[in-house]
């Protein structure tokens, strides 16, 4: 291993500027700070928006450390490297003794037993602060779970909100005037690409590389790196047509059964265990997330047919052909990855119509929200009545239903909805 030239690269470097993320983590606590969320969603960006955060506050270069463990030079690396690595910052290092050091490691999940060590360091050196990232949701759960539980604290990256997609695009507004503004123009025409091309930082960027390759990349980097490799997935082609009928299904109902009998009438023999596992694989890696069908009972919930939902819009767009013609399913996506941000706990309701998200807080639904490009005659009645039949499920007294661009309010059977642009909805809460 390479543990000198990796540190002296380090303090070489020179910590790049960069677009502001409206996400921020105190990095003053007694807690291993974890930052997870999907390859290429600005996880090391936002690891130096807090390395100029603190500098900012005075603590010196010399205390902070960074090191990216897919670097070729680290490939294999283990605990012990973790322990050579750190031996030689601290020897190379004019280390301020009146700051804590700042250890930032940078998609740890590559590294062998990384957990144990990252444990050790916590217990014994009070005077390392230890950021980690990875690329897989499990960094949270069954992995650092046994040995981290109740020592971490975690911040989770997705692509660009709408809202930083303003503040990139340098766009301003005045949510209280914009309805009768100018500004609207300009919002609008930011969301109308932004619905189609995603969030991803990389396309906003990098204007010269069509966007269609960059995203080809990153879903090529998640099947081949997050799932092939890491799970040691032997049949590709199986696991990449699993991955275009969940494309197709975004924002629709399935069932594991339905998706093997697909899967078996273009060739493939899959059981149904078999799809439940790989489509965990698939939500640990950030590329599709379930939904579930919103019961009192969580065995039902469990054992309830899903949705499902895809990590970013324009990734949607550059897989599933023709999916931007959808403006519906785009616009649901795009609400579900919203709530997701805002860390709500997300149903969807099914009786005898359908609501497309519920919002539970504390065991209670809060909230319930419609989604649809437009009403119009062929659709208003299902829709509303979609919204009605949840309000008087969970005992609510008002509902949202989301447009693209229409805003008015009704009341309905004493119920109060609001319609409202999704636009607007993005950049309110």
């Amino acid at each position: 291993m390479y543990y000198k030239q990796i540190v002296v690269n380090w303090k070489e470097f020179q910590i790049p500027d960069h677009l502001p993320r409206l996400n921020d983590i105190d990095l003053n606590i007694d807690f291993i700070v974890t930052i997870t969320g999907p390859r290429r969603a600005g996880k090391t960006y936002f690891c130096f928006q807090l390395m100029q955060k603190l500098l900012g506050q005075g603590v010196p270069r010399e205390n902070m450390f960074y090191i990216n463990f897919e670097d070729n030079r680290l490939l294999g690396a283990s605990a012990d490297d973790l322990e050579k690595i750190l031996e030689y910052f601290l020897e190379l290092s004019e280390i301020s003794k009146k700051q804590k050091m700042y250890f930032f490691l940078d998609e740890i999940q590559t590294v062998e037993n990384w957990d144990a060590w990252v444990r050790k360091i916590y217990d014994t050196r009070k005077d390392i602060q230890l950021i980690v990232t990875g690329s897989s949701s499990k960094l949270l759960s069954r992995e650092i779970s046994t040995k981290l539980r109740g020592r971490m604290i975690n911040r989770e990256i997705m692509p660009l909100s709408f809202k930083e997609m303003l503040l990139w695009n340098k766009v301003s507004y005045n949510l209280k005037t914009i309805a009768y503004s100018k500004e609207k123009i300009a919002v609008k025409k930011v969301f109308s690409k932004y619905l189609v091309d995603g969030g991803y930082p990389a396309i906003l960027i990098n204007k010269s590389i069509p966007k269609e390759t960059i995203l080809q990349g990153y879903y090529d980097s998640m099947i081949l790196k997050d799932i092939v490799e890491r799970h040691n997935i032997e049949d590709v082609k199986k696991l990449k047509s699993l991955a275009q009928l969940l494309f197709q299904s975004v924002s629709s109902e399935m069932s594991y059964t339905k998706l093997a009998n697909k899967l078996l009438f273009i060739g493939f023999k899959t059981s149904k265990s078999t799809i439940i596992e790989h489509i965990a694989y698939f939500e640990d890696a950030y590329l599709f997330f379930q939904n579930m069908k919103y019961e009192y009972a969580v065995a039902k919930q469990i054992g309830s047919i899903k949705k499902v939902y895809c990590i970013d819009n324009g990734l949607l767009n550059s897989i599933s052909f023709k999916f931007s013609e959808d403006t519906g399913k785009l616009l649901e996506n795009a609400v579900f990855l919203e709530l997701r941000r805002k860390n709500k706990q997300v149903y969807y309701h099914r009786g005898k119509y359908e609501c497309d998200f519920i919002i539970v807080a504390k065991n209670k639904v809060e909230s319930v929200i419609q989604v649809t490009a437009k009403l119009s005659e062929e659709n208003e009645e299902r829709e509303v009545r979609g919204l009605l039949e949840a309000l008087d499920a969970y005992k609510l007294n008002e509902g949202t239903i989301l447009t693209e661009d229409q805003e008015e309010i009704r009341t309905i059977n004493k119920k109060k909805i609001y319609i409202t642009p999704i636009w607007k909805w993005l950049i309110s809460a």
